[in-house]
């Protein structure tokens, strides 16, 4: 399956050209993005010094189990745009994420493990089990939240149909699990951390929804 290229072009998709939107619809593009999702669709080549063994590769992906993240996130459809700053925590399996506008206004913040997730955003305070089933209360999306810490490392899950580039490295996720129907993952300038080489750009499209979430990484740190 090929990405779709309807979007493939950064011409008219700037993080500096982003216009914030109301404060609720903030909140949906956010829980949208947190499993949906996460670059340039089309542009999936790595740099010609990369070369990995991709079982291995996968491997040293699963291994770290501890990591942050720091960059932008923005979201495009066909009626708006939107971009923020995005800081991602993982702990094994607990995770805090915050968004924040370009003045350091935040937008939400969540924070949740395997059994328990809270999400605080205009105002208000949201608790659940299940990160999923918290974002259908509030939206009515069946969203996989919990895959989203794999697919931003670029770590292919035992159900997904991974399309790796000749360096070894994944080029593009086709998922297929609970409420993964219609997103396509899309990975590209890929950069070495220590002995681990991780995606800096992330795009997940969802053709049937007519969304694209590009996440832009500046920072990556393994803990």
């Amino acid at each position: 399956m090929k990405a779709p290229c309807h979007l493939c072009s950064y011409s008219d998709f700037h993080f500096m050209s982003m216009v914030p939107v109301s404060v609720p619809s903030n909140l949906h593009f956010v829980l949208l993005i947190l499993v949906t999702v996460l670059l340039n669709a089309c542009a999936t080549r790595s740099p010609s010094n990369i070369q990995v063994n991709s079982k291995a590769h996968q491997v040293k992906l699963s291994q770290i189990q501890q990591w942050k993240l720091k960059g932008r996130m923005a979201f495009k459809s066909t009626d708006e745009k939107f971009s923020a700053n995005l800081n991602w925590q993982q702990i094994e399996d607990s995770y805090h994420l915050s968004l924040n506008t370009m003045l350091g206004i935040n937008i939400l913040s969540m924070h949740g493990d395997n059994d328990s997730v809270e999400l605080d955003a205009d105002d208000e305070h949201y608790q659940d089990t299940d990160a999923s089933h918290l974002i259908w209360r509030i939206t009515g999306w069946q969203i996989p939240v919990s895959q989203f810490p794999f697919w931003i490392k670029g770590q292919a899950g035992p159900t997904d149909q991974a399309i790796y580039a000749q360096s070894g490295v994944v080029s593009q996720l086709i998922p297929h699990c609970d409420n993964c129907t219609g997103w396509l993952i899309s990975y590209s300038d890929y950069r070495q951390l220590g002995d681990v080489w991780l995606p800096h750009n992330i795009t997940l499209d969802n053709p049937s929804l007519g969304n694209q979430i590009l996440i832009r990484v500046n920072q990556w740190t393994k803990q």
